[in-house]
């Protein structure tokens, strides 16, 4: 089943890729975008909402990176639940979150001035820690691979400031322990973004 779902969620990330790059022919730059040489750098914070473990989470997100073109940006991220999870998978009374870190691409398909059309990558690992009732603090029990891909709806606000919206399908690789499996954590996602480039 798992298989399954990371061979569907692959063909489907191809099937867009190519897609996006028939697009690239026809992108549209701004007169700023056409004069700019070089690299920008980039911070992006950002936040939004996921199922795990049938119970929905609160995540943040930080990214730092570069921006290599308007086409492409590349750089690191690291992403933690901020709400607790309850797992119902087991019969005492247990919650659990995660943080995990890796490495992202983003390919910016459509601009259309101040708008454009984005497609996140993410890659990475973390751990899975868990609280039972009794202990003083949370500890790590698993390991794991992560995978996530999205659609983000971007609007530069100044020059400086751009804030994106969109969603996603975060895919988990690994999971054995404390009563999860990697369904228990694979989760389609919305997010709300914030990103300052210089």
């Amino acid at each position: 089943m798992t298989f399954k779902k990371f061979l569907t969620a692959g063909i489907m990330f191809f099937a867009f890729a190519t897609t996006a790059n028939a697009e690239l022919q026809s992108v549209k730059f701004t007169p700023e975008e056409e004069k700019s040489e070089g690299w920008t750098a980039l911070l992006g914070v950002g936040g939004g909402n996921a199922l795990v473990a049938d119970d929905g989470a609160i995540f943040a997100n930080l990214r730092i990176g570069i921006q290599w073109n308007p086409l492409l940006a590349s750089g690191v991220f690291a992403n933690f639940l901020v709400s607790d999870v309850r797992n119902y998978n087991v019969p005492q009374k247990q919650m659990i979150d995660y943080n995990s870190f890796g490495a992202f691409v983003e390919l910016f398909p459509l601009r259309f001035d101040k708008f454009s059309i984005s497609v996140p990558l993410n890659v990475g690992g973390g751990a899975i820690n868990i609280i039972e009732n009794g202990d003083n603090n949370f500890s790590s029990e698993d390991y794991f691979f992560v995978a996530d891909m999205s659609v983000h709806f971007n609007y530069r606000i100044t020059k400086m400031l751009e804030v994106s919206i969109g969603g996603g399908y975060r895919m988990f690789a690994g999971i054995e322990e404390n009563g999860l499996e990697n369904l228990d954590l694979c989760t389609p996602f919305g997010e709300l973004r914030f990103t300052i480039k210089e």
